[in-house]
């Protein structure tokens, strides 16, 4: 072999070397898997691992409280409220009814019944039926004795309401009650009615009856009528004289 095939040869083997060294240079390492591709989470979104001694605080949820002061007890306007005295049930719900209104207890003889105010109401009787009008203001119990049980029944009175409820126990918006001075009957059973109403005392000389309390009225007279107004919501005593009768009340429970 001459000496330029021997160069040849030699500058082949040298580029053959560079080439298997540039290759080396370039090849790529092991591939790692992706974080993708192993379901392992990237340190970017994992979430943070509390250390020892550390732990959150449990979270805390508070409710509103429905538990409120108690409810006042309702009141019913002056109205009827029938009681059974033979009814042998729970006992008697503690009731409220305004001024004016009535309480109808049945099924009663004339005996077994009380009531710890007879300032407050007024009661009459007749074939087992007690009519008690409710005058004044206040807290009164009823106390029912028969041949099966004795029960009460605690009734609170309140003043007549504004805006005026429902008032079945008494006379009509407007109405008149005539009291007749003549009549020398017994005691009347007291009646309610509206302001808006209108007493006339018929048969009566003037001067000769009286009003409590007084300012509750305004009255008129002409030709032996007396004709009186209602100046505020009150229970008013109206007491007739005629002749050589008994003075004789007549008690009207005036509401709104």
């Amino acid at each position: 072999m001459n000496n330029r095939s021997l160069r040849r040869l030699t500058v082949l083997a040298a580029l053959a070397l560079a080439t298997t060294a540039a290759a080396a240079c370039t090849s790529p390492g092991p591939v790692k898997p992706s974080p993708a591709n192993t379901g392992t989470a990237s340190p970017s979104n994992a979430s943070p691992t509390p250390s020892l001694g550390s732990e959150p605080a449990p979270i805390q949820v508070t409710r509103p409280s429905t538990k409120g002061p108690p409810a006042a007890l309702a009141c019913q306007g002056a109205v009827i409220h029938r009681l059974d005295a033979s009814d042998t049930g729970p006992p008697w719900k503690k009731l409220c009814i305004t001024v004016g209104g009535v309480l109808l207890v049945t099924n009663l003889g004339p005996w077994g019944f009380s009531a710890d105010s007879s300032d407050n109401v007024v009661c009459n009787y007749e074939a087992a039926v007690r009519e008690c009008r409710l005058l004044h203001t206040g807290t009164v119990t009823f106390t029912i004795t028969n041949t099966h049980q004795t029960r009460t029944l605690a009734l609170v009175i309140a003043k007549a309401s504004s805006p005026p409820k429902p008032s079945p126990a008494c006379l009509a918006d407007g109405a008149t009650f005539t009291i007749d001075a003549a009549d020398g009957g017994p005691d009347s059973w007291p009646v309610c009615m509206k302001m808006s109403g209108m007493v006339r005392i018929v048969n009566l000389d003037p001067g000769t009856f009286l009003v409590s309390p007084p300012d509750a009225v305004t009255c008129s007279y002409e030709a032996a009528v007396h004709e009186c107004r209602f100046t505020r919501p009150e229970t008013v005593t109206f007491t007739t004289t005629q002749g050589d009768w008994m003075p004789r009340p007549h008690t009207i429970v005036a509401i709104r």
